[in-house]
């Protein structure tokens, strides 16, 4: 990414975003959002090893519940966005977060199991309706800087929640720490129930009223047979014979690469976090050197995220996620962690970018009233890469160390994005 990109003035972009309506509100709600939900995993292992003194494999097994759960509740609440609407879409997830995160802190071990997968099941989906939402709103540069934005305050809760949430849990407790996880979700789903962000363009308050001769139109077929069916008898006015829009009919192959590159960008980010640790332990270095690589790894990405969003033209996902690689190699040759945390800066710098030029793609390639379940499997398919990600770079590290987990992380990055672009030139080439 080249400064050539850019226009003059091209940082004004951010100013010009904030100052449009509903934007400022709603980036403010996903940061409030996602802080219940980025604490859990820390609070669990926190909860499970020394409130309940069981070992850390139980401690594992529960987030790895709450983390299933989420993969499978993504895109089916992203789906009830699409079909019901925001706020009944919402309301069922302020309920079950709040009774499941009051109660799992008080639970017995096979009770907090149960919970903790009901609570990823019915995860308030934050991501979802910020990106879609922020899709709506903006178009060209305006929602890349929008997506950039909202990448940066995700970068930004990363780094301060699970900190402080260890810190609340190591003086007051686990338990009043994850009581604290439920109110904040009830906080965040009541701000989104107020502020109501529209989440299909038709819900802008400058949106024109659709003509009615364009619902005969391929584009709004099935909308119109499923939300009017006006029947004479048992024949359908709209159009005799006409078959309903099938399941997955939103999914392209554009859409299936950045599925694939969004579990590979699972895999090599959580594989990281995995390999930083396992290199301090190794090193023998104290916290402080670990803080000082995870800080200055998520600052690169929030620069390169703020960079990414001045940006006047487009790039690929799948080139970003190749460089970025290519960048993690030097880190497996890092003599100690100071020198650990500066050669993490390169692919640090990748990070925010890689988010935002992957949903900005996602965006547009799928139709409106399919994006919220679009942008949930886009969830899930990062939740099955971290899921999958750390227990093997575990492997990796056990049987050759951190080095390796490094170069091992970088091939699987480069892999993901080199192999789907040869995939993509193929089906190119078959099509031409």
């Amino acid at each position: 990414m080249s400064a050539k990109g850019s226009e003059p003035g091209a940082f004004r972009r951010y100013g010009q975003v904030f100052r449009r309506p509903h934007v400022a509100p709603l980036l403010m709600v996903g940061f409030l959002g996602r802080l219940p939900h980025s604490v859990t995993a820390v609070l669990i292992t926190l909860h499970v090893s020394h409130t309940l003194n069981l070992p850390y494999w139980q401690a594992g097994l529960a987030a790895a519940l709450l983390t299933i759960g989420l993969a499978i509740g993504s895109p089916w609440r992203g789906r009830r966005i699409d079909t019901v609407g925001l706020r009944r879409a919402v309301v069922p997830s302020i309920v079950v977060e709040a009774l499941t995160w009051g109660l799992a802190p008080y639970a017995s071990y096979e009770v907090l199991l149960l919970l903790l997968f009901v609570a990823g099941l019915f995860a308030l989906p934050v991501f979802t309706i910020v990106r879609q939402s922020l899709g709506v709103m903006m178009t060209g540069p305006d929602r890349r800087t929008a997506y950039s934005l909202d990448s940066m305050i995700t970068e930004i809760v990363f780094i301060i929640a699970p900190g402080g949430a260890a810190v609340l849990a190591a003086t007051l407790g686990s338990r009043v720490a994850m009581t604290a996880v439920g109110a904040l979700v009830v906080v965040a789903g009541v701000a989104l129930l107020i502020s109501n962000p529209p989440t299909r363009s038709s819900q802008l308050p400058s949106a024109p009223r659709q003509p009615v001769g364009e619902l005969e139109s391929p584009a709004h077929q099935s909308d119109a047979a499923s939300v009017v069916p006006v029947v004479t008898g048992a024949i359908p006015v709209i159009k005799p014979g006409q078959q309903r829009e099938k399941r997955f009919s939103w999914v392209s192959a554009g859409v299936i690469a950045m599925l694939i590159m969004a579990a590979g960008a699972g895999i090599a980010l959580a594989g990281t976090e995995v390999s930083v640790v396992a290199f301090s332990e190794h090193s023998g270095d104290s916290a402080g050197g670990l803080w000082w690589a995870y800080g200055i790894w998520s600052a690169a990405s929030l620069v390169g995220g703020f960079f990414y969003g001045a940006q006047s033209r487009r790039f690929d996902p799948l080139k970003i996620i190749t460089v970025l690689g290519v960048a993690l190699i030097p880190a497996a040759f890092a003599p100690d962690m100071f020198w650990l945390g500066i050669l993490l800066v390169a692919s640090g710098f990748f990070v925010a970018p890689l988010m935002t030029a992957a949903s900005e793609r996602l965006t547009e390639s799928v139709a409106e009233r399919h994006r919220g379940e679009a942008m949930g499997w886009y969830g899930s398919a990062m939740t099955a890469g971290t899921a999958l990600g750390t227990p093997l770079v575990g492997v990796v590290i056990d049987v050759a160390g951190p080095a390796a987990a490094f170069l091992a992380l970088a091939g699987v990055a480069m892999a993901t994005g080199l192999g789907t672009m040869g995939l993509r030139s193929l089906r190119r080439r078959r099509m031409a």
